[in-house]
């Protein structure tokens, strides 16, 4: 039985593990109906502005709607996914096995052998690069106004 650490087996290991995807996980294409009429009914949120405003008292402000929330917040959550899907496959793997996974930075570059500084620097250009392709969205602009 061999009990010798391999760095290279391991990390073409980690490599080929199917993580968890980086979109959100509520977007509105991947929402099912059975889902939203499940989350309307645990939480007590009104599904449309007009049931919302039938269900608040007079002179009191109505609550959010499930539609409201997507409406303003569904730009967002697009400009995120539009951002990450063009990331290329490395990079995604860079940011999942960073932020996500959360390995340190001085694991991963023992692993791949590749100074840390490198990939140091590796890592603020991609944050940089994810900065500025969100900053180019008109929704990302109006959530940092708010």
């Amino acid at each position: 039985m061999d009990n010798e650490f391999d760095p290279e087996s391991f990390f073409q290991s980690l490599r080929d593990y199917k993580f968890p995807s980086l979109r959100p996980q509520r977007s509105r294409v991947a929402v099912s109906d059975t889902e939203w009429y499940r989350a309307i009914r645990l939480y007590h949120i009104p599904e449309t502005d007009a049931e919302a405003l039938m269900a608040s008292a007079p002179f009191e402000e109505p609550s959010v709607s499930w539609e409201g929330v997507y409406r303003d917040e569904g730009d967002l959550i697009d400009a995120v996914e539009e951002v990450f899907d063009s990331l290329t496959e490395d990079e995604q793997w860079l940011y999942h096995i960073l932020v996500d996974v959360g390995l340190s930075l001085r694991f991963v570059a023992r692993v791949v052998e590749m100074p840390k500084t490198t990939l140091a620097r590796r890592r603020d250009e991609l944050a940089a690069k994810i900065r500025n392709r969100l900053l180019q969205h008109e929704a990302v602009w109006r959530k940092l106004k708010d």
